[in-house]
C-alpha cells in the first residue's frame, strides 16, 4: 500500500493512531452503555474471540506486529537478531497471553448470559423481548410474554408469524 503523498510519515501514524483509538473507543461504548453483562462480554469479544482467533483487536495488533517484524527481517544490522526475537514476543503476548486472560474471563461470565429460549445458545447479544411472533400477529395487544431470544432467532419468530 503506497503512504498518501499528502502526509508525512508521523501525520500519516498518528491519523492511524487516531481511527484506532476511536474504534477501540467504540468498543468500550458499546460494552459499558448498561449493567447487563452480554454487552460487556461482547466487548471483550471485539477484543479476542476465542471461537475465531483471527478476528478481533488483538489478533489485528499481533498481525500488524508480526506483519513489521517479517518486514524488518532484511534489514542488515547487528542488532537485527535481538529485535525480530523481542518482536515475536510481543505479537505472541499481544494475543495470546492477554487473549488467554481474556479467554478465561468469558469463561467465567458465560453462566451470567441469557440463554437463548430457541436455540439454548447462550451467548452475548440474547436480549429478553417482547415475542416478535404474538407482537406482529397481535400488534394491539398491550402485553406481550417476554423471552430471551438471539437476534437471529428473533428474526425466525418475526418471520414464521
Amino acid at each position: 500500500m503506497d503512504r498518501n503523498p499528502k502526509l508525512s510519515l508521523t501525520e500519516e501514524l498518528q491519523a492511524a493512531i487516531a481511527i484506532v483509538r476511536i474504534g477501540l473507543d467504540r468498543i468500550r461504548d458499546a460494552a459499558c452503555r448498561t449493567e447487563d453483562i452480554g454487552p460487556h462480554a461482547a466487548g471483550l469479544q471485539a477484543l479476542y474471540d476465542p471461537a475465531n482467533l483471527s478476528a478481533g483487536v488483538l489478533a489485528a495488533v499481533a498481525d500488524v506486529i508480526g506483519t513489521i517484524n517479517m518486514s524488518m527481517s532484511d534489514v542488515d544490522h547487528d542488532d537485527i537478531e535481538r529485535v525480530t526475537e523481542l518482536l515475536d514476543e510481543a505479537q505472541g503476548t499481544a494475543q495470546d497471553s492477554t487473549g488467554e486472560r481474556i479467554r478465561h474471563a468469558l469463561d467465567l461470565l458465560e453462566p451470567l448470559l441469557q440463554r437463548c429460549e430457541e436455540c439454548g445458545k447462550q451467548q452475548p447479544d440474547v436480549q429478553v423481548m417482547a415475542d416478535p411472533f404474538s407482537t406482529a400477529l397481535y400488534p394491539d395487544e398491550p402485553n406481550h410474554r417476554q423471552i430471551p431470544l438471539c437476534p437471529p432467532c428473533a428474526t425466525k419468530r418475526f418471520e414464521e408469524s
